[in-house]
């Protein structure tokens, strides 16, 4: 999974939309679809992976619905629980 540091590093707010440029509002889209999917691929319901990450389900809906920002600490641990790879611009430095 991909998911840019930017746009978390960009955060000026309390995670509304409003704030985004249209290109992380597009990359914020596709990360959430991307979380959804990686869940979906492994069988696993939406209150399994945030009782895992430690979140609400309701903040996971959040993020898989590209409604909130995700935070790099929470990105580290639902790559962990979805197995997912590490994001490349940090394994390419």
């Amino acid at each position: 999974m991909c998911l840019t540091r930017a746009v978390a590093a960009s955060h000026n707010g309390p995670g509304v939309m409003g704030s985004f440029t249209s290109e992380q509002m597009t990359t914020q889209r596709a990360e959430g679809l991307e979380l959804k999917l990686a869940r979906i691929r492994q069988g696993l319901h939406l209150y399994e992976v945030a009782r895992r990450v430690g979140i609400t389900p309701a903040r996971l809906s959040q993020f898989e619905g590209s409604h909130r920002r995700l935070p790099p600490d929470l990105e580290e641990k639902l790559q962990a629980v979805l197995r997912l790879p590490r994001n490349r611009q940090d394994s390419d430095a």
